[in-house]
């Protein structure tokens, strides 16, 4: 079978091209706009894929509040575009969703729980999630996705650390960080077969940024010389103090349950 991965140049959509063999085809936005409809159709009629993995977003929170317009186009608008067309052609769909449309800091985040998004980045993937599910594609939520590296705000913190320079780390903002090639694997399973529905991909275990990034610090053999901080003194857009999503529903329907945060850390960092 033949996947398309939109947004193949970003962090999971490098990852799924890297880890997906000769099924799949990745479009860069250089390749495809998924805001472009014209370009949007004479893809999908040119590939006819089996299926495709939207990984195509406008992930920048602190930006959604500066371009609202865009974001909503790119996470919302576009998705609903996509998701007609492919539910017209006959394509499986799995469009990738956050942790940010919920906010439930004292529970574990199923997929039962009714979406409070509260920042223009969680409203417009709210959006964009909707309209795939009422067009009968399979929805995953990720989060804190990282893969070791140049680009994410992960490396940009262990390169700041390895130079000696000023480095703040928020202590009150928790969540489960997951690599690229993990979240890459479940998703590729999910495209080749399988329910429709809402899902929540990630690894177990929770952290701060301080936890995860000290812990990535001293595989590295790096002195974790950060200045501790909190969310509201970084200022920015809002994001969850504590967002922990359950993965158990996707474990029963794929098979696939990710580890802990840690082993995570620790195998990808291995293999860095």
């Amino acid at each position: 079978m033949a996947i398309l991965v939109t947004g193949a140049s970003g962090l999971i959509g490098s990852a799924l091209v890297a880890s997906g063999g000769a099924e799949v085809i990745g479009l860069p936005r250089a390749g495809l706009d998924i805001t472009d409809a014209d370009a949007l159709a004479r893809a999908l009629d040119a590939h006819a894929p089996s299926a495709i993995i939207n990984a195509a977003a406008q992930a920048n929170v602190n930006l959604a509040d500066v371009e609202p317009e865009r974001s909503l186009a790119v996470n919302g608008t576009a998705v609903a575009r996509l998701a007609a067309a492919c539910a017209e052609r006959g394509i499986r769909l799995v469009h990738i969703s956050t942790d940010y449309v919920l906010d439930f800091p004292d529970r574990e985040l199923t997929e039962d729980l009714p979406t409070n998004p509260r920042s223009t980045y969680a409203i417009t993937k709210q959006v964009g999630e909707q309209a795939a599910l009422q067009a009968g594609a399979t929805v995953v939520r990720v989060q804190w996705v990282y893969q070791p590296g140049e680009r994410g705000f992960f490396n940009l913190a262990l390169r700041r650390l390895a130079a000696g320079q000023p480095l703040a780390l928020v202590t009150d903002q928790v969540g489960r960080p997951t690599p690229a090639p993990l979240v890459a694997a479940g998703l590729l399973r999910a495209a080749r077969g399988g329910p429709s529905g809402l899902f929540h991909l990630a690894c177990s275990g929770e952290a701060s940024a301080w936890e995860w990034i000290a812990a990535a610090a001293r595989l590295r053999g790096l002195e974790v010389t950060a200045t501790a901080t909190t969310r509201a003194a970084m200022g920015g857009a809002y994001r969850p103090a504590r967002s922990l999503l359950c993965s158990d529903r996707f474990a029963e329907a794929w098979g696939l349950r990710l580890p802990d945060w840690e082993a995570a850390l620790r195998s990808i960092s291995a293999g860095a």
